[in-house]
């Protein structure tokens, strides 16, 4: 096998993982497991204030991937079901600042707790050292698509 047919394998991998971990299926069986209903874009939000404690819509949408209109509608439905709160920014009004209440922490962490229940049962042949490791190469597999892809040089034919 080639370092190219190697390189394609590992594209094919991460593309079915994303498709399984975002898709449907996953989600159906993430709500089943932690009993929450909600769209996944209002999870991802959720999660997010969990992490970032109180932030503005424009940090939202950036921590989570969602464009901004629909971070902005997935916090009025969240606004209004009791899961966040919202308020003027004190530093500039015109801006909101977004926290979870305490039902959207409930909410977010159940989740959560249901997702980790379900790695925990596919991952259960793995031992703690192929954990360990499988760990540190999605972390690095993160790394080196966050940054920029070098520069290519052109080749000049001759």
């Amino acid at each position: 096998m080639t370092r190219r047919d190697d390189l394609r394998r590992v594209d094919q991998a991460l593309a079915r993982l994303a498709r399984m971990a975002t898709g449907r299926e996953g989600a159906r069986l993430r709500a089943e497991r932690s009993g929450v209903s909600l769209s996944q874009p209002a999870l991802a939000v959720l999660a997010a204030s969990r992490s970032a404690g109180a932030v503005r819509l424009s940090e939202l949408s950036r921590l989570t991937g969602l464009e901004p209109a629909l971070v902005s509608r997935e916090v009025r439905e969240l606004t209004a079901t009791g899961h966040v709160q919202r308020r003027a920014d004190p530093s500039d009004g015109r801006a909101g600042i977004v926290a979870l209440t305490a039902k959207g922490r409930r909410t977010s962490e159940t989740y959560r707790a249901a997702a980790d229940e379900i790695m925990a049962e596919v991952l259960s042949s793995w031992s703690a050292p192929e954990l360990h490791a499988l760990a540190g190469h999605l972390e690095r597999v993160v790394r080196d698509f966050s940054r920029p892809p070098p520069a290519r040089v052109a080749h000049v034919g001759g």
